[in-house]
């Protein structure tokens, strides 16, 4: 009863921030985020948490990302941003298990055994589901808690399918700000989303042919 009382309380908090962040759509913004904590001495901190009720929350994780950028350039940039976005994702993982949804999918008569296979990649399934674009952020971290696939996984393949597209972000974020201070930086954002891109390549033929080597050494058994 207590458990379910929580659960009620999670979820109404949750579909609350949702409507607020719907309603104020318009200043969440990378600009104002950065005009909000920039120069405050815990901006790490409470960058990181923003990141994670962005998560919960379904914001777009590319304004955080692009913010991060802004406030911190490219390095720590990259640092806290990868850092929050995968807090983020483990937060709405968790969030979604809390919620009694582990399983789910898995038993599901149309797409149990596509999950099933999906669940034997690990976490270069995961991986390589981060480094589709169109998805949100939010949408699957939500679904891959509707599975069994294991904590471990889920955080290593998030890591490496956020990886390259954070980067990005956070470098297109560091370059706006040279741009804005006059000082260009716009050929550096060109290169890096190239960079990122050929990451995201690399990562999925790795993945894919990791997978063939697996289905190869089960045939093969």
């Amino acid at each position: 009863m207590t458990k379910t009382i929580a659960r009620g309380v999670a979820l109404l908090l949750i579909v609350a921030g949702i409507v607020l962040g719907i309603l104020y759509r318009h200043d969440i913004h990378p600009l104002t985020i950065r005009d909000m904590i920039a120069g405050n001495p815990w901006a790490p901190l409470i960058f990181i948490c923003l990141q994670i009720a962005a998560s919960l929350l379904w914001v777009p994780r590319t304004i955080l990302g692009l913010a991060a950028g802004l406030i911190f350039g490219l390095v720590w940039g990259l640092v806290w941003a990868i850092v929050g976005a995968t807090l983020g994702a483990a937060a709405g993982f968790g969030f979604a298990r809390f919620m009694g949804g582990e399983g789910v999918l898995d038993h599901s008569p149309r797409i149990g055994r596509m999950i099933r296979r999906a669940e034997e990649g690990g976490w270069r399934a995961v991986a390589i589901l981060r480094l589709i674009p169109g998805p949100p952020h939010s949408a699957i971290n939500t679904l891959l808690a509707l599975t069994e696939l294991s904590w471990r996984d889920y955080l290593i393949g998030s890591f490496a399918g956020m990886l390259p597209i954070t980067f990005v972000q956070v470098e297109i974020g560091a370059s706006g700000s040279a741009v804005f201070a006059g000082e260009g930086g716009l050929l550096i954002g060109c290169v890096a989303l190239a960079l990122g891109l050929a990451a995201s390549f690399f990562l999925k033929r790795v993945g894919r042919k990791a997978g063939m080597d697996d289905t190869d050494t089960e045939a093969n058994a």
